[in-house]
């Protein structure tokens, strides 16, 4: 006799029209599970949340996958490492949807690590984003040297009419 998985019974339903939410419910679950179930399945559920992922999105999503790792603190090093290798190569190129992708990613990290108490994780994580997340002092603006062309004479003709327009 073949037992049903949990994960066999939310695709069901799903396939069936329910949404991740009841799902969840139903089955005594988590709403993350449930998606992450459906999302391994082949599936694009309606629910997105801070342990879910939908796999590469951007050709950002696509170089940082697989680079999340928060098992130990060596993990969260290297994972740190990775984010950080990535960060100088955007930041070398002024990429600045890049270095944002990375910020998001050691966030998540952090967020991710913290969620199931791991602590010395998530440390490593933040630690990172509070060297990287600074604001730049601002370049003295240049000072701009105006032209000023000397006064040209006014035609005697012209003289009435500009000092009309002054009165």
């Amino acid at each position: 006799m073949n037992r049903v998985t949990k994960k066999e019974l939310a695709v069901g339903m799903y396939e069936k029209g329910l949404r991740v939410e009841a799902i969840a419910e139903l089955l005594h679950s988590d709403p993350s599970y449930v998606a992450n179930a459906l999302i391994e399945r082949g599936h694009a559920p309606n629910y997105v949340d801070l342990y879910t992922s939908t796999g590469p999105q951007n050709r950002y999503a696509a170089m940082l996958s697989g680079v999340l790792r928060f098992k130990d603190v060596a993990a969260a090093k290297a994972s740190v490492a990775r984010i950080n290798e990535l960060y100088e190569q955007f930041t070398a190129v002024r990429d600045r949807r890049g270095m944002h992708q990375c910020e998001l990613l050691a966030l998540t990290g952090k967020n991710r690590a913290e969620g199931i108490g791991k602590w010395r994780e998530a440390r490593v994580f933040a630690d990172w984003l509070a060297e990287h997340l600074h604001v730049p002092e601002p370049a003295p603006a240049e000072v701009i040297q105006l032209a000023i062309p000397e006064e040209a004479p006014v035609p005697l003709d012209q003289e009435a009419p500009l000092l009309a327009m002054a009165a």
